[in-house]
């Protein structure tokens, strides 16, 4: 132990060295009285006569006892050492690893458990907003695990919004890994900034490696580059790689608007027919993500943005099912005409060899059409005998009524004429030939 931290502060007696900082030291230490085991934390005696540096640790501890959260590091007590004129801060001891010593061990962390971990985070980062406090240095360096249960530390940095919404700070600190954009090139800071940090930590966990690369020679990446998609480097949902890409928009305006949100995004489930949507979920208005959480007033449910696209069952009315009658009746009529027009050109065809005495009882019979009188037929116009072709051999009558396809194409042949083949009248004998609007063929 050296002279900067002697053994006994205040009602503790100091044990080992945890961690050390640019302006302090954690100790385990134990209650001289009660035999409780804390965790304290000394600003270094060096520092002691800095003015701004001791407002800042007496800030941190008052900050962090307004903050009663779970994932949040709890701080039971607060004194000045006689001794060495230190301040000293006492806080819960969290027997465990921090979460970069969690990760290093482990290379990443899989989906199933960095959702719920996350999750745990952002509801401690909101209880700290709520409070209006920002963290300003989230990193894995400064969450504890107790078993699976996150818990943040270090509020030595943390940022009061006092009655704003965000603040200006002239210094630029924090770990520039995880500092936001807006952070580093003009001090705003807003709860946004833990947000981007956040997304920053998850996408190392999912993928062991930082979203920008070459922080060298006072280079900023994360001004000018855009990150790297976690999708592309390690087996994360298309929902969990979307959401860290949000909290790592360059434009706090589209980051998610509150830890609050990214809990609640967190928690979704990560498999069913939310996997199936790809696109850009920054897109999609805050409120439309979750207005299918509130019950609709009418029968009509509009479509949630996250769920599985509607299958065809959905979309399809069950009216539609059943085919119009007049679609039907057109195709019955159509298929008459092609069938009729075959029966009258496989007649045409066999008029030449002997006369048909029946026609199969399978085929219905024709309607009987009237034959002209003779003041009638003065008045029609004369039409011309379609353009004779030579005759096919014979073929039997069922041969060519298989065919409706060739009988429809010989009778569009014959442009010249202006009738509707028909058969024979009820004047004529069977052995006659077939007419045209009664007029018998040569």
């Amino acid at each position: 132990m050296t002279a900067a931290t002697p053994r006994i502060v205040g009602n503790y007696t100091l044990g080992e060295l945890l961690g050390r900082g640019g302006t302090s030291e954690v100790y385990a230490a134990k209650h001289r009285f009660l035999g409780e085991s804390v965790a304290v934390k000394i600003l270094r005696s060096e520092l002691a006569s800095e003015t701004a540096i001791v407002d800042a640790f007496v800030a941190e501890a008052g900050r962090t006892r307004e903050i009663d959260h779970p994932n949040v590091v709890r701080v039971l007590d607060f004194g000045r050492d006689e001794a060495s004129a230190s301040c000293y801060l006492v806080m819960d001891r969290i027997t465990g690893e921090s979460l970069s010593a969690h990760l290093a061990a482990r290379g990443r962390i899989d989906e199933a458990e960095l959702r719920p971990l996350g999750a745990a985070i952002a509801d401690g980062l909101a209880a700290a907003h709520a409070r209006g406090i920002v963290h300003r240095d989230l990193k894995p360096g400064n969450v504890m695990m107790r078993g699976d249960v996150p818990t943040i530390v270090d509020f030595g940095i943390a940022k009061s919004l006092g009655e704003g919404s965000a603040v200006v700070t002239s210094r630029r600190v924090g770990t520039l890994a995880y500092m936001a954009p807006e952070q580093l090139a003009s001090g705003l800071i807003t709860p946004s900034v833990d947000i981007w940090a956040l997304g920053v930590v998850m996408f190392e966990l999912a993928t062991g490696r930082l979203p920008f690369e070459e922080f060298t020679d006072g280079r900023l990446p994360q001004l000018v580059d855009t990150p790297l998609r976690a999708s592309d480097l390690a087996p994360v949902s298309p929902s969990l790689a979307s959401l860290i890409a949000r909290c790592l928009e360059r434009d706090p305006g589209r980051r998610p608007a509150s830890m609050t949100e990214v809990a609640r995004l967190l928690r979704e489930p990560a498999a069913g027919g939310e996997e199936r949507i790809t696109a850009d979920v920054g897109a999609i208005p805050a409120a439309a993500r979750w207005a299918s959480a509130t019950p609709p007033a009418a029968a009509h449910v509009a479509p949630r943005p996250h769920d599985e696209f509607p299958t065809t069952r959905d979309l399809m009315p069950t009216r539609a099912k059943r085919l119009p009658m007049g679609f039907i009746a057109s195709v019955l009529g159509l298929l008459a005409v092609i069938v009729g027009g075959a029966i009258v050109i496989a007649k045409l065809a066999s008029s030449d060899a002997a006369p048909v005495a029946k026609v199969p009882a399978a085929m219905p019979e024709p309607t009987p059409v009237e034959t002209p009188r003779a003041d009638e037929a003065s008045n029609t116009a004369a039409v011309e005998p379609p353009t004779e072709e030579p005759a096919p051999p014979p073929v039997e009558e069922a041969a060519v009524a298989n065919r409706p396809i060739e009988a429809e194409s010989r009778v569009k042949k014959s442009k010249r004429s202006t009738k509707k083949y028909r058969p024979r009248s009820k004047k004529q004998t069977p052995s006659e030939p077939a007419t045209i609007s009664g007029e018998g063929l040569k």
